[in-house]
């Protein structure tokens, strides 16, 4: 790697990691409050609620690396020519195509971090931040237990309350009782108890308070008890009620998954956009979501990971100014075209999803439009020697909106402003 690459990729490395950092905590805070919400209101430990965060890292890091990508060469390409160095570095015979070289390269590589982190980590991390959900709200403890009802719990013990009050977590009138195979019989009761979801491996134990823990020995017919004020019982009530396997929808299913089943939808020409009513237990999931839901997110994650390749090119472009000319326009159009791409891909997947439109056609078309634009934009960039086209389109903009002003603009400004330019 020569000097210039070094040098090019020192200017874009720092920026990516910051905003990575900056991008990454603005959105985990936001779900953090609302997962501490979830968790004060069931009572559950604050370490799952990082556990929960800790899964959700993947995706948003997969949503911060294109704007990061973006941003960096950007702002680096601005720095460059803001400075002069690019003028520099025009007057050595070294062009556009060149600089951009390294800015590929590093492209080629976070386009591989994100397909891994959309095609493989994305998909695992997603169940296993429902699942972790599920075993909070859901009713792993409200359906496995309820009042007046003897409930066999998987460590072997059959369980009864008389009361369940909070969403099936205050309980009162606990009675437990279990006899294992030798004739050993073991009670627990207790006026109240508490389920308490607090291990990060999602284990519920049942605070039982004001009881005693009777056993009896059916050999030597000796029974011991043990009165006690507050009792810690582990349970495993995940196993009572089970959260379903992973494959839930299209967006945990991992890129392999995804292009088998696309296959198989190819083979059998199955392309309905409603998913099967009643599948085989033995069928894996990608062929049992709906076709169009499968194509759909198979062709958006191809589209979305390609494109990364491409924001170096448009970002160079937009990031050239002169030193008379420092607005951010370039800044500002670059985000807009950006989001609007971001939007237009993940509208275009919807639509195919729900409505069984063919959607390769549409992302790829959309992906087709892009790169136009994209190359274009950098060509006569390159190729046109003088102001670049950013700032051409930017003096355009500013006259445009002008000419907007001077509509509603009282006669006497105008007057002044005429007498101005006249002047000049």
């Amino acid at each position: 790697m020569k000097a210039i690459d070094r040098y090019i990729l020192r200017q874009i490395i720092p920026t990516i990691a910051v905003i990575l950092f900056i991008a990454a905590v603005i959105l985990m805070m936001e779900r953090l409050m609302r997962l501490l919400d979830i968790a004060v209101g069931n009572g559950v430990s604050t370490l799952v609620v990082f556990q929960m965060l800790f899964y959700l890292f993947p995706y948003y890091i997969g949503l911060a690396l294109p704007m990061a990508l973006f941003l960096g060469v950007l702002l680096a390409f601005r720095k460059l020519s803001g400075q002069s160095e690019l003028d520099a570095i025009h007057s050595c015979g070294i062009g556009m195509s060149r600089l951009i070289r390294s800015s590929l390269v590093l492209a080629l590589v976070m386009m591989g971090i994100n397909l891994f982190l959309t095609g493989y980590a994305q998909p695992y991390t997603r169940y296993l931040f429902r699942a972790v959900m599920f075993n909070i709200t859901s009713g792993v403890i409200e359906q496995g237990l309820g009042e007046g009802v003897f409930t066999s719990l998987p460590n072997g013990y059959t369980l009864r309350v008389e009361q369940s009050r909070g969403a099936g977590r205050e309980l009162y009138g606990v009675f437990a009782h279990k006899q294992e195979d030798d004739g050993h019989v073991v009670t627990l009761t207790a006026k109240r108890g508490e389920l308490m979801t607090g291990a990060m491996n999602g284990t519920v134990s049942l605070r039982l308070y004001e009881g005693n823990r009777s056993e009896w020995n059916p050999e030597t017919k000796a029974a011991a008890t043990l009165a006690f004020q507050v009792f810690d019982w582990p349970l495993n009530l995940a196993d009572l009620v089970r959260f379903r396997g992973r494959g839930g929808d299209e967006r945990e299913l991992t890129l392999f998954e995804l292009f088998r089943g696309y296959r198989i939808n190819l083979i059998n020409d199955h392309w309905s956009n409603v998913a099967e009513a009643n599948p085989a237990p033995e069928k894996p999931p990608e062929e049992v979501i709906a076709p169009s839901a499968v194509s759909a997110e198979l062709h958006g994650r191809l589209v979305f990971s390609l494109s990364m390749l491409l924001l170096p090119i448009l970002a160079a472009p937009l990031g050239i100014m002169t030193t008379r000319a420092s607005r951010s326009f370039g800044l500002i159009l670059g985000l807009l075209i950006l989001v609007s791409y971001h939007k237009i891909l993940e509208f275009a997947g919807a639509y195919a999803a729900s409505t069984g439109a063919p959607a390769g056609i549409i992302l790829w078309s959309a992906f087709a439009v892009f790169t136009a634009f994209t190359g274009y934009l950098f060509y006569i960039t390159e190729r046109q020697a003088g102001t670049p086209p950013v700032l051409r389109m930017e003096a355009r903009w500013v006259a445009f909106l002008d000419r907007i002003v001077a509509v509603f603009r009282p006669k006497r400004l105008q007057q002044q402003a005429s007498a101005r330019a006249a002047a000049k």
